[in-house]
């Protein structure tokens, strides 16, 4: 009889250093092979001045007097190009184009580069879920349209929005990441449980029901990923998901800093274009702080855990969001108490999706987004960045460093011309 995961200490991922070297160098073989196998793609893109491929709208939104898309390649590759033709909407829709290469290098290949395309032809084909994102448009309103959008299909969303979402601090919470992952694997949990045991009871009772549902979830999850083209944020959480729970199945330590960097690592070695996705970064910073703070906060209990976890990880991630992102409100204060609220508001969108009556929640979304919204633009000094970087690090080994970025990320909005510049803006 198999001893419960429960019961035992568990165990290190690496027991030697031999062990992590080994790993190290596997991943290092594995990195080297996926981008030879990118530059590859890269020598076969810019062999000619000019490539022809399929390719699909993710984005589209106007910026000044043009109109910029986002298009993902049949062939593998995301890019960026413009128009000042006064074109009709085209998310989702499917193009025969030719893009002009000759001034593309590798390192902007890597970073999703910019490029002008001539449109060719367009294909009758749509990506289904932007599909379903004309099925939301009709149900609900304009302004919470995108938000459902964002939270069920990974949709883009109208620049003005996400303004209004930065200055409320809640951005983090319509990009589909961990959060999202967690609750959808308890709601499915919860679902395939109820389904699966009664008839494993009876037909199969020799299998093991916490893994063949654990198993199902897993696959269901990976259906979704695929589903959404494997958006960097979600496929580091599902990721994470699936390592947590092998190491889990084998009795090893699951909330550690060396399993967060192997994932991590890991999913670089494969995908070296994640390298530079931001929303990717963010995902992994954000893990880093929660588990950082259950590393050094364990003496809580759950609902003090609770409370203060929300609290914790917006104020270390400010420093960083504040990085790349200026807009901030005094709303932003409110921000971890929304996060706790979306824990209870974001099943009751699936659920009243389901139902067909997604449309009882909109009063919520268009009150919170005409709020009267007063922003001061802050941006963080590049030298504060990288010593919070620093700091953070520290903070992994000495309990005194998670203290002091706790006073950094609670400070830092109160004093925000020691480390930031700023604009005052109006939303």
């Amino acid at each position: 009889m198999r001893a419960s995961p429960f019961l035992l200490s568990r165990t290190e991922l690496f027991l030697s250093w031999k062990q992590a070297t080994f790993a190290l160098a596997l991943l290092l073989l594995l990195f080297s092979y996926s981008l030879l196998h990118e530059y590859r793609h890269f020598g076969r893109l810019t062999e000619f001045d000019d490539y022809i491929t399929t390719a699909w709208v993710e984005k589209q939104y106007r910026k000044n007097d043009y109109w910029v898309l986002k298009l993902q390649s049949s062939d593998g590759f995301s890019f960026y190009t413009s128009s000042k033709e006064d074109i009709k909407y085209l998310g989702g829709e499917h193009l025969r184009i030719r893009i002009f290469t000759e001034k593309l290098d590798f390192l902007s290949y890597l970073k999703s580069f910019y490029a002008p395309i001539q449109i060719l032809a367009r294909i009758k084909e749509k990506e289904q879920r932007y599909i379903l994102m004309e099925d939301l448009e009709k149900v609900h309103t304009k302004t919470s349209a995108p938000l459902y959008s964002a939270l069920l299909f990974a949709g883009p969303i109208p620049l003005k929005i996400r303004h209004q979402l930065s200055a409320l601090g809640i951005n983090h919470l319509l990009a589909i990441s961990g959060f999202h992952l967690g609750v959808l694997s308890f709601l499915l949990l919860f679902l395939i449980k109820s389904v699966y045991q009664p008839v494993q009871g009876i037909y199969f009772p020799y299998r093991n029901a916490h893994r063949d549902i654990a198993v199902l979830v897993l696959m269901v999850l990976l259906a979704y990923l695929n589903f959404l083209d494997f958006v960097p944020s979600l496929l580091r959480a599902y990721a994470m998901t699936l390592f947590a729970y092998v190491l889990y199945d084998r009795g090893m330590r699951i909330i550690s800093f060396t399993s967060l960097l192997i994932v991590v690592s890991s999913l670089i070695a494969l995908w070296p274009k994640l390298l530079f996705a931001l929303g990717f970064w963010f995902s992994v910073a954000g893990v880093f702080y929660i588990f950082l703070f259950l590393h050094h906060m364990k003496e809580l209990k759950v609902w003090q855990s609770f409370i203060l976890l929300h609290i914790w990880v917006y104020l270390a991630m400010l420093p960083l969001v504040h990085f790349f992102y200026g807009s901030f409100s005094l709303y932003q204060l409110y921000s971890p108490l929304l996060s706790m609220l979306f824990i209870l508001f974001y099943p009751l969108v699936l659920i009243s999706h389901l139902l067909s009556i997604g449309e009882v929640l909109d009063p919520i979304l268009d009150g919170l987004l005409s709020l009267d919204l007063h922003v001061i633009e802050l941006f963080t000094d590049i030298r504060i960045f990288f010593l919070y970087l620093f700091i953070s690090l520290l903070a992994v080994i000495y309990r005194v460093f998670f203290l002091l970025l706790f006073l950094f990320g609670f400070f830092v909005p109160v004093l925000p011309s020691l480390s930031y510049n700023r604009v005052l803006a109006h939303i």
